[in-house]
């Protein structure tokens, strides 16, 4: 097995296994508190996914000029870029965190959570997640696929659940962001050892970096496409129909979240190629295929199961979530494979993308105007704005699966001809 192949295996493996994390923390806060407890708790992690996805595009970034840094640069050049990014995402995370603090009072009220004390932990959590992101972009720039790996699986993932009974017991609702604010405190443990040992003492001119800016317009009009729809029904939507929607959401979208983890390989070994001037697009068509596939397979078990395994899983107020995951799941698949395509634009430096994205996302918005009465309404809404900006992609854009496939069979023709 090739490297590239090993390094998406593990990271893959880490995403669902990071996604079982979840889905467990799920289980254990649907029976720990109620129904519209538990609404408000996926609506305050939507909320915090949403607000830290720009920081995605500053970590994608990161993990772009890292991969070209460790190509082209020098270690001197990579050390000061990394101090560089350091300083700025301290500083972001503490503002983010004062910011959202102060807000609280407001989206305490609109999100139904009855005390600002959630949104204020909420915001401790976001902003220390903001830095873990970071950190884990820049190792893997650098390709060091266990640590990616271990963010996946331990701190986004395994080591919340682990966190949530205790926390629960001892401080209610807010209980929720204790735990996930510990796991993220035991992920920047971890991952600052291999960052520190890429910073050199000595100071060295920090090499000129792409404007990270575009990236993350990119990143959050992609948030608003795949988060958007959890705030809209937890602020429209009736208190019964918010927590069967909150049951859909958190399995529907294992179908976006642990294929697109394969993604994280192809960024850097992509930015690396082109920096190289080479073709990264047979490690494109790959991704999407794979990302297709493990897609298409969740929303297949997702139709499959029964529906006890809901409701012995989180009680039998969830059963009527059962109808919504395998077309939840379906439109999160779409989603996947239209995050693959963002990945390889932000390699390759390419605004076009984004803009596309961002017309996208105020399209979703104005669905979500019009069709927020049930959560059927909210998911048809998110299936017509991702199922169109995926067929704009495919059919207009130079990067389309079938444009690539069709150079990648002309390539290979020449190449066959002269062996025979």
């Amino acid at each position: 097995m090739s490297d590239g192949r090993r390094a998406g295996l593990l990271v893959l493996i880490a995403s669902f296994a990071g996604h079982g994390g979840n889905y467990l923390f799920y289980v254990v806060a649907a029976r720990m508190v109620t129904p519209p407890e538990f609404a408000a708790i996926s609506a305050l992690i939507a909320f915090g996914t949403m607000t830290w996805m720009p920081v995605n595009g500053v970590q994608m970034s990161v993990t772009r000029n890292v991969a070209v840094l460790r190509t082209s640069g020098t270690p001197g050049e990579l050390s000061a870029y990394l101090r560089q990014q350091g300083r700025r995402m301290g500083v972001a995370a503490l503002v983010l965190a004062v910011v959202i603090a102060g807000l609280s009072p407001v989206l305490a009220h609109r999100l139904h959570l009855g005390s600002a004390q959630p949104v204020i932990l909420a915001a401790m959590w976001i902003a220390t997640t903001c830095v873990l992101l970071v950190m884990t972009g820049a190792v893997q720039g650098m390709e060091r696929f266990g640590y990616v790996s271990f963010a996946l699986a331990g701190p986004l993932g395994a080591l919340r659940p682990l966190l949530l009974p205790l926390c629960l017991l001892a401080a209610g609702m807010s209980g929720s962001m204790w735990a996930m604010l510990g796991a993220t405190l035991i992920g920047l443990a971890v991952l600052v050892r291999p960052v520190a040992r890429a910073v050199q003492p000595a100071p060295t001119t920090v090499p000129a970096s792409t404007n990270t800016l575009v990236t993350m317009i990119g990143l959050l009009a992609f948030s608003s496409l795949t988060n958007i729809d959890l705030l809209v029904a937890q602020a429209m939507l009736p208190e019964h129909d918010r927590a069967l929607y909150a049951g859909a959401v958190l399995l529907g979208k294992v179908a976006l979240f642990a294929p697109s983890a394969l993604a994280m390989v192809l960024l850097p070994r992509a930015a690396a190629a082109l920096e190289r001037g080479e073709s990264a697009e047979g490690a494109v068509l790959r991704t999407l295929a794979l990302t297709a596939a493990a897609g298409l397979a969740v929303t297949l078990a997702l139709w499959l199961m029964p529906t006890w395994v809901l409701t012995v899983t989180f009680g039998p107020e969830y059963a009527e979530s059962k109808p919504l995951l395998p077309a939840l799941a379906l439109v999160m698949t779409g989603a996947a494979v239209l995050w693959v395509h963002l990945t390889f634009a932000i390699a390759r430096k390419s605004k076009r993308m984004v803009v596309g994205l961002v017309a996208a996302a105020v399209g979703h918005w104005v669905l979500l105007g019009l069709l927020h009465g049930s959560p059927w309404q909210v998911i048809t809404a998110s299936g017509i704005a991702i199922g169109a900006a995926l067929v704009v992609v495919e059919s207009a854009s130079r990067s389309g699966s079938l444009r690539m496939l069709l150079r990648a069979s002309k390539h290979s023709k020449p190449a066959r001809a002269g062996i025979g």
